[in-house]
């Protein structure tokens, strides 16, 4: 009886084993996540996405990786968004964007044409980019809040009777962040920010710098736990795991022929997705050929969709595809473990 109360405790867990990574990619990228951990706890019975030793989580991940440490069941939460039970779990638009967000939104677009818009009229022979660099200061910190994620999450916790606290989590549960104003990574879940709610995590390393403003927390603003890393497999090696599965939803689109809309054709927004997709990637693999040099002790594992036409590749925070994203991890990483994954199937059968 004692035991299970006090391996709750950071020191008296020990070293993890095995550990879970989930990085992020938005909110389809959170739904695909769900749905392939489905298909893996579904297919593998060595895999039990709720017995990892440790999770990480960064971004979308978070959200993710915090309530796997709870033990919520993969099976049961990809049923409540899939046939959206009335459920505190079921993530809606609400969830990330509060009834006056858009509206928000529109005044701080306002200010940020007008801190344009002044400079222009004083500084009329200026370039654009001189423009902006002289507007910096008048311009909105970003265009959504991450304050309705914080409560959507601390609202499910309390309504699932799930503990909000790193020390009282099932599992053991690490959430990566950045530190805005020291250029660094922060680490909740560890000292020195062991007693932040987990909530207030996730909404730090959700605030996708630009389109969220940062999140304050005792002072200090934290911005997507994605920027500058993708998944932060380290931080698993260096708290003990000696295996790593490290889920990754967000891949650049190639495109593989000329009946295809290139990337171009799709706009500015799938521009800079595609950007960002390449930039992480190029990061994560990177990182995790440097792992396996200095760590050669440690299984590493990476599970990622296909860089094809998918319901994956479209405004990554938009909730219109988000289904199809669902189950299109479940459908592509089980076909996935038939295939290419062949010997990740044999390693946890």
């Amino acid at each position: 009886m004692l035991r299970p109360l006090l391996r709750r405790l950071p020191w008296f867990r020990g070293p993890a084993k095995r550990a879970l990574v989930l990085a992020g990619g938005g909110v389809i990228g959170g739904m695909y996540e769900v749905g392939a951990l489905t298909a893996l706890d579904e297919s593998l019975p060595g895999f039990r996405a709720n017995a990892f030793d440790l999770y990480v989580g960064s971004s979308s991940g978070s959200v993710v990786s915090a309530l796997m440490a709870n033990g919520i069941r993969p099976r049961g939460l990809y049923d409540i968004l899939d046939q959206e039970i009335d459920d505190p779990l079921n993530f809606q638009r609400g969830a990330v964007y509060h009834k006056g967000a858009f509206s928000n939104a529109a005044r701080n677009l306002a200010q940020f044409l007008w801190a344009v818009g002044k400079k222009a009229v004083t500084g009329f022979r200026l370039e654009w980019p001189d423009l902006l660099a002289r507007s910096g200061a008048d311009m909105p910190a970003g265009f959504f809040s991450v304050a309705s994620l914080e409560a959507f999450m601390r609202e499910a916790f309390a309504a699932k009777g799930l503990p909000n606290s790193f020390r009282e989590c099932r599992g053991r549960l690490l959430i990566a962040a950045i530190d805005l104003d020291r250029a660094e990574r922060a680490v909740f879940g560890a000292e020195p920010l062991l007693d932040v709610p987990i909530s207030q995590a996730i909404a730090a390393s959700s605030s996708i710098p630009g389109f969220f403003e940062p999140f304050r927390i005792d002072g200090r603003d934290y911005v997507d736990g994605d920027v500058g890393y993708t998944g932060h497999a380290d931080l698993a090696v260096e708290h003990g795991a000696t295996r790593v599965v490290v889920l990754n939803p967000a891949v650049p689109l190639r495109v593989g022929g000329p009946e295809e809309p290139d990337v171009r054709s799709r706009g500015l927004y799938a521009i800079m997705e595609q950007a960002g997709h390449i930039t992480s990637v190029n990061i994560l693999h990177l990182g995790l050929r440097e792992l396996r040099l200095r760590r050669p002790d440690v299984e590493l594992y990476l599970v990622e969709p296909e860089s094809r036409v998918s319901p994956l590749v479209g405004p990554s925070m938009g909730f219109e595809a988000s289904r199809a994203a669902l189950r299109y991890g479940h459908a592509s990483v089980t076909e996935w473990l038939t295939r290419d994954g062949t010997a990740f199937a044999a390693a946890f059968r």
